[in-house]
């Protein structure tokens, strides 16, 4: 199982849709996490293409967040619940994958700390007990502002249990 992570930093033209949705293709991706895809429900849509055969969203309204999670045709995956932050930010999935139950989550980060939203995330994935979680995305933070920024830190930007 080929999982992959990419903040596609905006997916309205079709040719840069196409050449990503390629790219996966080749990669021989069977889960894609889509981090600020910057679409709507009607434009996520247009992710399923031929090796596609699911497209789970949480769209937005402007350029900023978003995040979709494609699965390919042949892995077999029946989803029971959807959990959405409604900022395109969080998309957790919980269901059966392959014979598994288990959550599949995808989270965009905020560039500041957002500490209601970390606390939103960590509610939902405590909700699945015992299930094992597979969780990606773009966090925007660092273990330590000082040797993993090359500019200075807005706000509190380090990672905190």
């Amino acid at each position: 199982m080929k999982i992959v992570t990419w903040n596609v930093g905006g997916l309205h033209s079709p040719v840069k849709r196409k050449k990503i949705l390629q790219a996966l293709h080749r990669k021989g991706v069977d889960i894609a996490l889509l981090q600020e895809t910057h679409l709507d429900t009607p434009e996520h849509m247009k992710l399923k293409s031929g090796w596609v055969a699911e497209v789970y969203d949480n769209p937005v309204v402007g350029k900023k967040a978003g995040v979709a999670i494609l699965v390919r045709k042949r892995v077999d995956f029946r989803v029971d619940r959807q959990y959405q932050d409604g900022g395109g930010r969080i998309l957790v999935l919980k269901g059966i994958m392959e014979g598994t139950e288990l959550a599949l989550g995808n989270f965009y980060g905020p560039n500041v700390q957002d500490v209601a939203l970390n606390n939103r995330l960590r509610q939902i994935l405590l909700s699945f007990g015992d299930r094992p979680i597979i969780l990606g995305g773009d966090f925007n933070a660092v273990a330590d502002p000082t040797m993993d920024r090359s500019r200075p830190c807005r706000g509190v930007c380090v990672l905190e249990d």
